[in-house]
């Protein structure tokens, strides 16, 4: 009776483990945009502030340029970072991409189906002085 008991135990715990490892979710196809058109789908969720004791260690060090795609899924969660180019070359690799912290947006109100885009980001950062 304790063996049978044990393994409805761990069977539970195994089932509700799965269950609570979501991925990511997408409604229709993914739609390829540019950073302008965003707002017409996502807006960012400013409710989340993420505070930086220090220079982040995902932050290149030095001047540069970096273009890369984030997809966002039809929850709202950026669920991937991919590294289009970086000016000086290597300036950005998809390493520092991979630690950025993932962001997460609500739709925009003419984005009622949720619409999951992949958009292209470009960033830039200058030397002071």
């Amino acid at each position: 009776m304790d063996k049978f008991i044990l393994l409805v135990i761990l069977l539970t715990v195994w089932l509700v483990g799965c269950s609570a490892t979501k991925g990511p979710t997408f409604i229709g196809e993914t739609v390829e945009i540019d950073s302008s058109e965003l707002s017409q789908y996502w807006k960012y969720d400013s409710s989340k502030v993420i505070m930086l004791s220090g220079r982040p260690d995902w932050l290149p060090k030095g001047a540069g340029k970096a273009s890369y795609f984030i997809t966002i899924d039809s929850n709202g969660t950026e669920v991937s970072k991919e590294l289009i180019n970086s000016i000086p070359d290597g300036w950005m690799t998809q390493k520092l991409l991979d630690k950025m912290p993932k962001q997460q947006y609500k739709p925009s109100e003419t984005n009622l189906n949720k619409i999951p885009v992949k958009v292209k980001i470009s960033s830039e950062v200058k030397r002071m002085g």
